[in-house]
């Protein structure tokens, strides 16, 4: 740990858990187009980026339905009921032991830019990062374009870059950048899907923080 000069963490299904609110808001907005809810075993299962796979193995047929429309209903839904979904436990702890290592931290997110600015503040993490960066629309098109600019404005070495998510595109973005990668694997993906990918998976972000308190020696 003591070899990185920055983690780049994700947010959804990594810092916040917020997989079952998801699920809720995403068999909403299939219900408003008269398709059949996902059970959460499906969810985990289908879950991917871009998220117009994800909606198109959920049962849209984007050919006919504006997929700009389903990610700005997606995204009121979610940002309406986010009080609903809890940093998963250890958040601050794990983010205070990184901040006091003199480990610079960064957050990445799929999410629309101002949104997950508010998201920060609302949950009181903002102080903790030297910068956020979400996307410039709401498509969730992928975080690959954040992280490098994350990297290119703050002149970041990547072979001393850790990236920590959730899913298959986080162990990309970061195979892509020649950052350092782990996962945590009670995301928005399950065990089966982050096995084999060649980058260290942690059960739990408790398990991570334990693992990260031990290397920080706290």
């Amino acid at each position: 740990m003591k070899r990185y000069d920055a983690v780049v963490w994700d947010w959804n299904g990594t810092l916040l858990d917020d997989v079952d609110l998801c699920l809720v808001v995403v068999n909403e907005v299939l219900a408003d187009y008269g398709a059949p809810a996902l059970s959460r075993e499906r969810y985990l299962d289908i879950f991917d980026f871009p998220a117009r796979l994800y909606w198109k193995r959920a049962g849209l047929n984007l050919d006919r339905i504006d997929f700009n429309e389903v990610s700005a209903r997606f995204r009121e839904l979610f940002e309406n009921q986010l009080s609903r979904a809890n940093l998963q436990p250890g958040t601050l702890h794990i983010l205070g032991l990184v901040h006091r290592a003199g480990i610079r931290q960064f957050l990445i997110s799929n999410t629309e830019h101002s949104a997950l600015a508010r998201m920060t503040e609302s949950y009181g993490l903002t102080a903790f990062f030297d910068a956020i960066q979400g996307m410039d629309t709401g498509l969730a098109d992928g975080k690959l374009p954040a992280a490098r600019l994350i990297l290119e404005r703050f002149s970041l070495d990547p072979s001393r870059v850790l990236l920590v998510g959730d899913t298959s595109h986080d162990a990309e973005v970061a195979r892509k950048l020649g950052a350092a990668c782990v996962l945590v694997a009670e995301g928005h993906q399950g065990p089966g899907r982050l096995r084999g990918l060649g980058v260290p998976v942690r059960a739990s972000f408790r398990e991570l923080s334990d693992q990260f308190a031990e290397m920080l020696g706290a």
